[in-house]
């Protein structure tokens, strides 16, 4: 049985490589012009060197080999590694809006509801009604300012936690604390308040099944660097675990929406009668939504990727 599964796999592995080497010679790209990187090997390119517990370092070494700009073929998506500050700032403001489009990765259109969020919209209209919205709205000094009294709470219990943990109490023996996950609960904590309001039990619940996309978003995705070969996404099980996920987000988000709108009081005049400056994050795109001044139609779907990433 075991020989017969090795048969098998080493099939499956053969009719992949050609695949891959058939379609990469129908396609027939003429040569471009890319910046200097190490040569990349057939089928795989560029990935054997990321093969590592620190990319990032293997990624520093490389630069100095290469470096400040820099092209790795991973798989078969061809990737520019910017090294330095004076680089950096050719891409991200000189020539900003040849680079601002984001790639579609898969995690991006399960979990981003078809990447409608404002990271992985594609440039446009769209992506620049959005980036207003959260300009002017739910990242301006006053917006910002209207959540104080949430990260103080949320500052004030990470540190009363810290100092039980420590033994500054007779009820709890001292432990060891992981600081990482303490940090990283404290900023999804404050930004998930920020967007609905006060804590709940789907509070919880949504931020468990965040991290649980996180998880499934972080690294690398075969299908991501394969993206002719669609199929891999149903072999390896991954879109079924991202649409599983999305499908818990989705059921949570879509009652922490109705629960908003019916609420009492206009939107004009925020929930429960409270003043603009009390809403939520949520509370302010519900009343864009209702004003319908945009140039497109801001969706439930569009309010829940926004919401997501800005959860994330």
């Amino acid at each position: 049985m075991e020989l017969q599964w090795q048969s098998l796999s080493l099939l499956f592995t053969f009719f992949l490589l050609l695949l891959i080497l058939t379609r990469k010679a129908a396609t027939g790209d003429p040569p471009k012009r890319l910046p200097p990187g190490p040569k990349p090997l057939p089928i795989i390119g560029c990935i054997h060197h990321l093969l590592t517990s620190l990319p990032h370092r293997r990624l520093r070494d490389l630069a100095g080999q290469y470096g400040p700009l820099m092209h790795l073929k991973l798989g078969q998506v061809s990737t520019v590694v910017v090294s330095s500050p004076q680089v950096a700032t050719e891409v991200m403001k000189t020539h900003d809006l040849v680079f601002c489009s984001r790639p579609e990765i898969l995690a991006a259109k399960v979990i981003g509801y078809g990447c409608t969020d404002v990271v992985f919209a594609p440039y446009g209209e769209y992506w620049r009604q959005l980036r207003k919205i959260c300009i002017l709205e739910l990242l301006s000094a006053k917006r910002v300012q209207s959540f104080r009294r949430v990260r103080e709470e949320e500052v004030d219990g990470l540190v009363l936690s810290i100092r039980a943990a420590a033994g500054g109490d007779q009820k709890h023996h001292r432990e060891v604390i992981n600081l990482t996950q303490k940090l990283y609960a404290l900023s999804s904590s404050i930004a998930s308040r920020a967007a609905f309001g006060k804590k709940c039990l789907r509070h919880e619940r949504f931020l468990a099944t965040v991290r649980e996309a996180v998880k499934l978003a972080s690294g690398f995705n075969v299908a991501d660097l394969f993206p002719s070969l669609d199929f891999i996404n149903v072999v390896s099980g991954m879109k079924f675990k991202l649409e599983k996920v999305r499908q818990r987000l989705d059921g949570i988000l879509d009652e922490i929406l109705e629960e908003h709108k019916s609420k009492n009081g206009t939107r004009m005049q925020g929930v429960d009668g409270r003043g603009l400056e009390e809403e939520d994050l949520l509370d302010v795109l519900l009343r864009i939504q209702e004003k319908g001044d945009l140039e497109f139609s801001l969706t439930n779907d569009n309010i829940k990727a926004v919401i997501l990433v800005r959860s994330l």
